[in-house]
């Protein structure tokens, strides 16, 4: 352990030395990050890795940017330095002390040269968003959109930070309030996506995000009683928006069917076997999602020659062992496909002894679901049209969170933390 000991004070501390100044702490950073990047590309391209492995470095870096910001007191910097600092605090996912330095930065210099007083505000905006000080964010947004014109491709920023916006109050049971967001979002977004100097990549951005607003706020009129608006929204989507960007139209159905699921009771998924997790009795196994009522559960969709499926697991067996005793689990739903990570053309016995084995060598202490061979009716039910998905399930089975892809997990245990406080 003594070589090891060695070894790390050797690589950290000529850093430590090193960093006097916020900025050369945020530009080690920012190198380590290039040099993480260029390596793991390497190892991607030689196989040596797969692209659901950096989530894994993501968290290293975003500690040793939390390492280099506690080298300094706020209170000691101003003008580049400040921002340096509040840069490292938004890497280190410190957002607290990064709201207090952007606002400091703007105090010190209330008229700062127009694009560097647009990244500034635009990140204290993401920063308020993140503590969910969403009053705060919304007026500090709409203010930067009116008072500061910028180059035409903060356009897409503008419209994201609306949609994270609407989402953070739908999710806080705001539902008056993110209805409001969706319609101006959409707005915003049909205005932005007919500017001339938009350039493709961030149009097509724009477009996805006009979508989710329509997909969102179509949702949120059902809730709120507005059948009829909704029919009418739901039609001009369908005969103007994705009549002209068929493509996107599965984007869009899956969009509305999980706007839809959020608040609703969760649906019964059918279930052929359970398995019980590592280390889990089977007699403790629950017989339908039902039986788990009282709890709050996270279903996660997922298959065994889904790749990106492994980031989570560490995750997942995280909070299964940290959050059981306050009523907390985890359940993996998939299906019989017939193969798995590792052989095609299984038998239905074959792929049951190939979970247990899949299991056994992620150390998964959570129950698997497993459906019907070629039966989407769980797909269908949940509205998923990939993998991975997680959705989570409040003590009442009410559907309160949807998260597809990777990535994100801290954000996310912090979601769950907040459905295990409810009362």
């Amino acid at each position: 352990m003594l070589w090891l000991l060695v070894f790390l004070l050797a690589g950290f501390l000529p850093v430590w030395a090193q960093a006097k100044k916020p900025s050369q702490a945020l530009q080690q950073v920012m190198n380590r990050q290039e040099e993480w990047l260029e390596g793991f590309d390497r190892e991607l391209r030689d196989g040596k890795v797969q692209a659901h492995e950096w989530e894994a470095r993501a968290e290293a870096l975003r500690q040793f940017a939390a390492t280099r910001a506690a080298d300094f007191k706020l209170a000691d910097w101003k003008d580049d330095e400040l921002l340096a600092l509040a840069a490292l605090y938004q890497l280190a996912e410190s957002y607290e002390p990064a709201v207090v330095a952007f606002r400091q930065y703007l105090k010190i210099n209330p008229n700062p040269k127009p694009l560097a007083g647009l990244n500034v505000r635009v990140s204290l905006v993401r920063a308020l968003i993140e503590l969910e000080q969403l009053t705060e964010a919304e007026k500090a947004l709409v203010e930067t959109i009116r008072d500061h014109d910028g180059p035409e491709s903060l356009s897409a920023t503008y419209v994201a930070l609306y949609k994270d916006l609407m989402l953070a109050q739908r999710d806080r049971g705001q539902l008056p309030l993110a209805h409001d967001l969706a319609v101006r979002g959409y707005e915003l977004a049909e205005t932005s996506k007919r500017q001339r100097f938009v350039a493709p990549p961030l149009r097509e951005s724009i477009q996805r995000d006009q979508l989710v607003f329509a997909a969102v706020g179509i949702a949120l009129k059902e809730k709120l009683g507005k059948q009829k608006d909704a029919e009418t929204v739901l039609r001009r989507v369908r005969n103007s928006e994705l009549e002209r960007q068929p493509s996107l139209r599965a984007f869009f159905d899956s969009e509305l069917a999980a706007a839809r699921l959020i608040g609703s009771p969760a649906p019964e998924p059918v279930i052929q076997r359970w398995l019980p997790g590592q280390g889990q009795a089977e007699t403790a196994l629950p017989k339908k999602l039902s039986d788990l009522r009282g709890k709050v559960v996270l279903l996660d969709f997922w298959a065994m020659w889904c790749g990106p499926c492994i980031a989570a697991f560490p995750s997942l067996r995280d909070w299964q062992t940290k959050f059981a005793s306050r009523g907390f689990a985890v359940v993996g739903v998939t299906r019989f496909y017939g193969r798995s990570d590792e052989r095609e053309d299984l038998s239905r016995e074959q792929e049951w002894q190939g979970l247990q084995a899949y299991q056994r060598k992620y150390k998964l202490n959570y129950p698997f679901a497993v459906g019907k061979m070629d039966d989407i009716t769980n797909d269908e039910l949940y509205g998923i049209t990939g993998v991975p998905v997680m959705v989570v399930v409040d003590r009442q089975g009410n559907i309160r969170y949807i998260k597809r892809g990777v990535g994100e997990y801290r954000k996310f245990e912090k979601r769950i933390q907040a459905l295990l406080d409810e009362k």
